[in-house]
């Protein structure tokens, strides 16, 4: 009988029980918030997939399989864009005035040499900001022409949008 009474005096603890439950429950809400907050706070930046995209659509402009497209030397800085299918274009952000994007490419021998051929598309000042915020991806490859002359063709290219990407 003694045992019947023991437990009939623990009524309190279901409502010690249900404030800790709501205590977890908040700790566990907060946290998902918190983790959301923080994933979702900041806006992607995506500019160094933009200039990696960029370099490899520059660089299937000139070279097709390993070997140098017939009208290469044709392509200059007056058709580059149309020649190559690009567009600089960008949507009126902050006021940008289409000078978001640079392009350069340059074409040497297979020893280095200069072959005195060079491409700059786009806002050519953006060059010198490469260490402060905006993205800069330069990359070679080599290729043959038709004689199996063989060239390397140095590509540079560049993405600002840093009002987005702050």
């Amino acid at each position: 009988m003694k045992l019947k009474k023991l437990y009939y005096n623990k009524r309190g603890t279901d409502k010690l029980l249900s404030v800790y439950w709501f205590a977890i429950l908040f700790i566990v809400a907060a946290g998902i918030i918190y983790m959301t907050a923080f994933y979702y706070g900041k806006p992607y930046d995506v500019r160094n997939m933009e200039a990696n995209l960029l370099l490899e659509r520059v660089s299937d402009c000139f070279s097709n399989g390993g070997r140098l497209v017939l009208d290469w030397k044709d392509i200059n800085d007056g058709n580059f864009l149309e020649k190559c299918n690009l567009n600089f274009n960008t949507e009126d952000t902050n006021g940008w005035k289409n000078d978001q994007y640079y392009v350069r490419v340059d074409f040497y021998d297979i020893n280095g040499n200069d072959l005195g051929k060079s491409i700059q598309v786009g806002n050519s000042n953006l060059e010198t900001f490469c260490d402060k915020g905006i993205t800069c991806v330069e990359r070679q490859f080599y290729t043959l022409d038709s004689d199996n002359s063989q060239y390397i063709i140095k590509i540079k290219s560049i993405v600002r949008k840093t009002e987005k990407n702050e």
